[in-house]
């Protein structure tokens, strides 16, 4: 009887396993993308103080 709920454990974690791959890699992605903007805005202000945006002072 136990062997049957490891067994249809074993297949749903098989089945959503490519799906929560895919998942965790853009999680991954957007972390690794937000620490790498963070740098970029580190030295900008190290060298310079202010970064204007794309829209200039006005906002």
């Amino acid at each position: 009887m136990e062997m049957t709920g490891i067994g249809v454990a074993v297949y749903l974690v098989l089945l959503f396993a490519p799906g929560l791959s895919s998942v965790l890699k853009s999680i991954a992605f957007r972390i690794r993308a937000a620490g790498q903007a963070e740098l970029v805005r580190a030295e900008g202000e190290a060298r310079g103080g202010r970064r204007v945006g794309k829209r200039g002072r006005r906002g």
